[in-house]
């Protein structure tokens, strides 16, 4: 079921897409991340963000 309300859409996108994933373990990590919280690698990514539907 799709989430019409504009703020809740904005509240669940940020908490779903706005984070860094590390490249050696794959842990979700906080955007101001600078070293994974599982494994300490400094080798970090931004999460793809593109936001549409699945093919």
């Amino acid at each position: 079921m799709p989430i019409t309300d504009v703020v809740k859409k904005q509240i669940a996108q940020k908490a779903r897409l706005h984070m860094k994933i590390c490249f050696y373990c794959g842990a979700r990590n906080a955007i101001a991340a600078t070293r994974c919280r599982k494994c300490r690698n400094g080798n970090l990514r931004l999460k793809n963000r593109n936001v549409g539907a699945k093919k």
